[in-house]
């Protein structure tokens, strides 16, 4: 059972969780879709795992931005996963891009911790 008297003290308090979905993604024109946002003032630090459950030489490939920007060499084509920790994150994106033919998708699961002190 949670100590609820104790909430307020000197010592940092610590949040830690864990999200995940699924997005059908198809080629995105190089736009990030938005994935995940901060809204605090907190300095968040996770794990990203991209999981690409497309089919082999149809689905489209999903790349990772973070902070508005693409994490290089992070592209993760149909039947691969990948997964990166990285410090102070402030926003999740994915892009799509390719599928054969034109206008296939892959589902791709996206699952990631959300760390933080307060």
């Amino acid at each position: 059972m949670a100590d609820l008297g104790s909430c307020c003290s000197d010592n940092l308090g610590v949040v830690n969780d864990a999200v995940c979905f699924t997005v059908n993604l198809g080629d995105t024109d190089g736009s990030p879709i938005s994935i995940w946002s901060d809204g605090t003032t907190f300095v968040v630090n996770g794990t990203i795992m991209v999981e690409n459950n497309g089919i082999v030489n149809v689905g489209s490939t999903a790349a990772l931005f973070v902070n508005g920007s693409a994490i290089e060499g992070f592209v993760v084509a149909p039947g691969e996963a990948r997964a990166i920790t990285l410090n102070d994150i402030n926003t999740i994106g994915i892009v799509g891009a390719g599928g054969t033919p034109v206008g296939s998708t892959s589902k791709v699961k996206i699952s990631f911790s959300i760390n933080y002190k307060f």
